[in-house]
């Protein structure tokens, strides 16, 4: 390695590390926004069907209620 190129090379991993870190911080940053307005979107749905208190339904308990009962 040639010790003239030593600052080029330094400044290219400073430049890749660096991006590297700012996108995983910025999309670490998105996830947490979003987790945020989806709760805050739960919330309000959860207000304005005056269940404050109540927790959604299961899975199993939507679909077994949305089923009619077996034949007699």
């Amino acid at each position: 390695m040639d010790s003239a190129n030593l600052p080029v090379i330094l400044i290219e991993v400073v430049l890749i590390f660096g991006g590297t870190l700012a996108f995983g911080w910025w999309q670490l940053r998105s996830v947490r926004r979003d987790r945020e307005r989806a709760a805050q979107a739960r919330a309000a749905e959860a207000a304005r069907s005056g269940s404050m208190d109540a927790a959604p339904p299961a899975p199993a308990q939507v679909s077994a209620a949305a089923t009619p009962p077996a034949g007699p």
